[in-house]
């Protein structure tokens, strides 16, 4: 098929590709406003969810969340997870190194924040190519440096044995923290499983690692069994869900996590109760971190819950991190 002299091989002329991206965004904002008007299942927002992407790009979605600030070889919140993991992998031995780590990527963020002053860029998780391209500028910066540190670990980790241990990710992307998993080393150590709700996510993960357990799946409804995996690791999750949602997708942590969870948020504060507001076909909300709390002690003792802002702040004497909102809660399961 034909439309404008340039088709692609078996598919569809560019021309084309943007009518048929603009009728598929329409109708993907027609079907959220239906979401916000009456209530749906799992099934219906699942079908609606992927209706709303299904315009995107794999190229955006593979790059999607993983730039600038949330690019994960350097974001303190993704560094933070496999921190967690390697202690429990091999106990207090490289503490020096994870705090060593922390003090690099502090570094780099900095030069991404005077970089885009200096550039005049708005720093985020972009769909749009202008501003992705901007975003990508500002990237340029630490190019030369950002895969430093990851490259330490791989060869610190090299000779290394150790038990595995499961983990799985809920809203693993297109696999946006598993590929630095897999770049550092400490991927050998796991056994691992990405679940995610967008069918493009998944199959860029599997093209990415075609040996990883890369699927498609619900994280308020999971069909494995309690206990079923060491770790639930999940980031900037839960801020999109319904309030019921939320609800069910902890409890879903809580079930299948033997050993304990690390959760990061993007939107917390230490209010009284959610602050729910429904976007599109999902939700930002502003979360309680004593409503979240509240619900993971019923099954976990709480090792940590950081805000990280203010520990950078006064543990790095770093004072410009990028998200006064952003925390990591730590648990571990209480004994029996």
């Amino acid at each position: 098929m034909e439309l404008d002299g340039t088709s692609e091989p078996g598919g569809i002329g560019p021309k084309w590709r943007r009518v048929r991206n603009r009728v598929l965004k329409r109708s993907g904002r027609a079907a959220s406003r239906v979401v916000r008007v009456i209530p749906v299942g799992t099934r219906a927002r699942r079908f609606i969810s992927e209706r709303a992407w299904a315009y995107r790009s794999s190229e955006v979605l593979d790059d999607y969340l993983v730039s600038g600030y949330q690019n994960p070889r350097i974001n303190i919140q993704s560094i933070l997870v496999r921190h967690v993991l390697t202690r429990r992998l091999f106990g207090d031995e490289f503490d020096e190194l994870i705090d060593e780590e922390i003090s690099f990527a502090l570094g780099l963020n900095e030069t991404l924040r005077l970089r885009a002053l200096e550039l005049d860029v708005t720093m985020g998780s972009f769909t749009d190519p202008v501003k992705r391209a901007e975003v990508r500028r500002v990237e340029e910066s630490i190019a030369s440096r950002e895969a430093e540190f990851i490259g330490r670990w791989d060869s610190v980790l090299a000779g290394r044995q150790a038990a595995p241990i499961s983990v799985l990710e809920f809203a693993c992307g297109s696999a946006n923290d598993y590929r630095v998993f897999a770049e550092s080393g400490i991927a050998r150590f796991l056994t691992y499983r990405g679940v995610d709700l967008t069918t493009k996510n998944i199959e860029n993960g599997r093209r990415r690692f075609p040996d990883v357990d890369f699927v498609v799946g619900d994280v308020t409804n999971l069909p494995y069994p309690d206990d079923s995996f060491d770790y639930v690791i999940a980031s900037d999750l839960f801020e999109h869900l319904s309030p019921d949602g939320l609800t069910q997708a902890l409890g879903e942590a809580g079930r299948l996590a033997h050993h304990g969870v690390v959760l990061t948020f993007f939107r917390m504060s230490d209010i009284p109760e959610h602050v729910v507001h429904p976007r599109d076909v999902y939700y930002v909300n502003r979360l309680s971190r004593v409503r979240v709390e509240e619900q993971l002690q019923d099954r976990f003792t709480l090792i940590g819950a950081t805000r990280i802002a203010s520990w950078l702040a006064d543990g790095y004497g770093y004072p410009h991190h990028y998200n006064r909102n952003a925390w990591t809660i730590v648990a571990e399961r209480r004994a029996a």
